[in-house]
């Protein structure tokens, strides 16, 4: 090759290296300011999107809509899927009051940035003023799914909405799909704190009603009602889907354990005591069963089997029919009806000890009008706790009955 070329070649690579090299000293410098001076940033290089994303959103906060709209479809003339930038055009459009544009927008954005929350906040807004509850919680699922700690300022939102009875069946269909937020809604709304006694009955009802309550859920919801002292809803609620075949329900629901205990509301309670086998047999002669308790000789406080009830300010006759064998304790067994407030004790059997075929055990039970808003029954081993605590033998039991007295 003559010299003279061979020095045009190098010339000419030595150009296109000078270039290339501003060209990266460009991009670096852009990168570098876009975020704190996207002004200088763009001075680099003019259609830097970052910058420009950066410089449209500060016009936008500032009022400058005309220039924000300007960046940001000069961002979209070099990244048209860029979502983001459609959720300023939306943005101002909504701050100048053109609402159905920026409803249109916005949509453009949710489909070109699915993950920006900005965009799915106002759309979540935008359903609910239209009343369009089903969209607006699905606009809320995917918040929660895409940054769960958004629940601890939604759940209460939630919670006040779940007060419109509407609002309430919608939040119950979403919830009955069983979203990764449900557990943490449902224990926001039965807060007693934080929650709202009408908006939680609302929604756990509207799940009852739609099949999507879980059993769990259910009785903690009727536990809690009962911590709260709404003894009377809590009864309300459990009694209202059971069948009632002369019109009401017993005063102890289940009283000849004709069905095996629920653990649910104002049914049978078993609570696991150690040194008490407690479980269900076939009753001899007839049909139906008989609870069987085993006492294994070691301090308990009570047989673990108790029932809540919902009994109203007057005189009652409480009956059990039992049979045991060898049964001992200091003071012998007892069964009580305590209520669940300062009345306490309102009625108690004479003590239970020996050996005897069927019998009944009989007590006078008296509701005060006041401080004793539901009430448990329960048998319960009298002695505090300590070594005379102590109880062995085998107990039966198969007929238990509160009677209101005239």
């Amino acid at each position: 090759m003559k010299p003279a070329l061979r020095y045009l070649a190098i010339l000419v690579v030595f150009a296109f290296a000078v270039v290339a090299g501003w060209r990266v000293v460009g991009q670096m410098q852009a990168a570098r300011y876009a975020q704190a001076d996207p002004e200088r940033a763009l001075g680099w290089r003019p259609d830097h999107p970052q910058a420009l994303l950066v410089l449209a959103e500060r016009q936008l906060a500032e009022g400058r809509f005309a220039e924000s709209r300007a960046n940001a479809r000069r961002l979209l003339a070099h990244e048209p899927l860029q979502g983001v930038a459609f959720r300023l055009l939306a943005d101002a459009a909504d701050r100048e009051g053109r609402r159905d544009d920026a409803f249109r927008l916005y949509l453009i954005a949710e489909k070109r940035a699915p993950r920006d929350l900005q965009t799915r906040a106002w759309l979540t807004q935008r359903y609910l003023e239209r009343g369009d509850f089903a969209k607006a919680l699905d606009q809320v699922d995917r918040i929660l799914r895409m940054a769960p700690q958004r629940a601890r300022s939604i759940n209460p939102v939630l919670a006040q909405l779940a007060k419109d009875p509407a609002f309430a069946e919608a939040l119950a269909a979403k919830l009955r799909q069983g979203p990764p937020w449900r557990a943490g809604l449902l224990n926001s709304l039965r807060d007693p704190k934080a929650g709202n006694p009408v908006a939680v009955g609302r929604v756990m009802q509207a799940l009852q009603n739609q099949g999507g309550l879980k059993p769990e859920e259910y009785a903690q919801w009727l536990d809690n009602l009962m911590t709260q002292g709404r003894w009377g809803e809590a009864y309300a609620r459990w009694a209202g889907s059971l069948p009632k075949p002369d019109g009401r329900l017993p005063l102890v629901y289940n009283g000849n354990f004709a069905q095996l205990p629920s653990d649910v509301g104002f049914d049978w309670r078993l609570r696991r005591i150690p040194g008490v086998i407690l479980r269900f047999e076939p009753a001899s002669g007839a049909g139906g069963q008989v609870a069987y308790l085993n006492f294994l000789d070691r301090r308990v406080p009570s047989a673990g089997l108790e029932q809540a009830l919902l009994l109203s300010p007057g005189s009652y006759r409480l009956a059990v029919r039992m049979r045991a064998q060898a049964l001992r304790s200091e003071m012998g067994l007892q069964w009580t009806v305590e209520c669940a407030g300062p009345a306490g004790v309102v009625g108690r059997t004479d003590a239970i000890d020996g050996s005897f075929a069927w019998r009944a055990f009989e007590a006078d039970v008296t509701i005060p009008p006041e401080g004793c808003p539901g009430q448990w029954l329960r048998l319960v081993n009298p002695v505090p706790s300590g070594a005379a605590q102590r109880v062995v033998g085998e107990a039966w039991l198969d007929d238990v009955r509160l009677v209101r007295q005239r």
